[in-house]
């Protein structure tokens, strides 16, 4: 595949638009929709003949269906007598992104890991960090305070959530969801489910106290007060044993690049090299991309990535008042999604009903996303940002 250094894209929850590509172009916008061109950014369509008119039917999705015991974030089948071994509550952790946080620890270990964006200079995308099938001995750091979209990602499976805190309407609105999230706040648990840790790094200035937690996720699910002998929900849609993935039949990419704007902006980038999808970061326009890594010198890496478009702004809920934080349209949300595994690509839709309920992934045709069994880091930018694909 060329280049197609100059794609973005915008696609709304109302009023989707398509994929523009420099060189080539990809079905982004929903069939019958219109794809706007550079003359015509508002998306109106020129007149047509009745005989090019005719608008494409829209495909109606396929139901997805799987039964196959799995690892719940991973989607990796269980083996006979694994189901005992998976049957523990999850562990999300938030994790920061910006220079004084790096190098972090154990985020590399997770299952699934939600890029979120922040919206603020010194602090654009947060990490949702959750972890099931393998916990870090060495646990995860840097921890710091959560966001109200976390209820939303991680109420179908019932996770402890495990933070620094939080501005105090969004810990009343965490609080209020206790049958979905077992919030757990670092200060004042002075438990083995926290460690105090403060190893310096890139940051020459002094270290923050929240960036000396360390959350012990082992420790943290067990003691977890929600469905702790159970078996988490299987969060994501996966190829059925013997298929393959959607992306058998994509298209070509060796880097994808994601940007971040708030009152900066930030990059954050994949490519794939060795088997396998690496991630790196670039803090602000014209600065140096950093290989993103943890403190054991490894950088990070995952089989899949999931680019999950999604409207969000800075405000407070309603029937709250205090600081604005990001909020994402999530729960009776729409948007596009693309997915790539093992240097290809593939585009649709996703939806999500209530609060409890798990994403839905259409593909273009109306088929069910499949995507391979293994860890996933999914990329939440704005459903307008710039997605750049070589």
């Amino acid at each position: 595949m060329g280049d197609l250094s100059r794609r973005s894209v915008l696609a709304g929850a109302a009023g989707l638009a398509g994929l523009a590509v420099a060189g080539c172009t990809v079905p982004l916008a929903p069939p019958g929709s219109v794809t706007p061109s550079p003359t015509d950014p508002g998306g109106t369509a020129p007149p047509t003949s009745p005989a090019t008119a005719s608008p494409t039917p829209t495909p109606s999705p396929t139901a997805y269906v799987d039964t196959t015991p799995r690892w719940p974030l991973t989607g990796v089948p269980l083996k006979d007598g694994e189901e005992k071994d998976a049957a523990h509550s999850a562990v999300a952790v938030k994790v920061p992104v910006e220079k004084r946080s790096f190098p972090q620890t154990g985020v590399d270990k997770a299952d699934l890991v939600f890029v979120q964006a922040q919206g603020k200079s010194y602090d654009i995308t947060r990490l949702c960090a959750v972890y099931h099938s393998k916990f870090p001995g060495e646990g995860a750091n840097p921890v710091r305070s959560t966001r109200p979209v976390d209820v939303a990602l991680l109420a179908p499976i019932k996770p402890v959530l495990a933070c620094t805190g939080a501005v105090p309407w969004v810990l009343k609105y965490v609080r209020k969801n206790k049958k979905y999230i077992d919030l757990r706040e670092k200060y004042g648990d002075h438990t083995d489910r926290w460690k105090l840790w403060n190893p310096g790094g890139w940051w020459k200035g002094s270290n923050l106290p929240d960036k000396s937690v360390v959350a012990m996720p082992a420790a943290l699910s067990r003691d977890s007060r929600l469905a702790a002998d159970k078996v988490p929900p299987v969060y994501l849609q996966y190829a059925l044993p013997g298929e393959e993935p959607s992306t058998a039949s994509g298209t070509a990419a060796k880097r994808v690049t994601i940007t971040y704007a708030g009152s900066a902006t930030e990059y954050h980038r994949w490519d794939w090299e060795d088997g396998k999808w690496k991630k790196s970061i670039r803090f602000q326009e014209g600065d140096t991309w950093y290989d993103w890594k943890v403190r054991k010198g490894n950088q990070v890496s995952a089989p899949n990535v999931l680019i999950v478009h999604c409207k969000w702004k800075m405000g407070v809920l309603k029937g709250y008042s205090g600081h604005k934080e990001p909020i994402y349209s999530i729960v009776d949300g729409s948007d596009r999604f693309l997915y790539f595994h093992e240097g290809k690509y593939v585009t649709g839709t996703w939806k999500k009903d209530r609060l409890q309920d798990r994403f839905e992934f259409t593909l273009e045709d109306g088929t069910p996303l499949k995507m391979a069994p293994g860890r996933t880091w999914v990329e939440m930018p704005n459903h307008n940002a710039k997605v750049v694909i070589k």
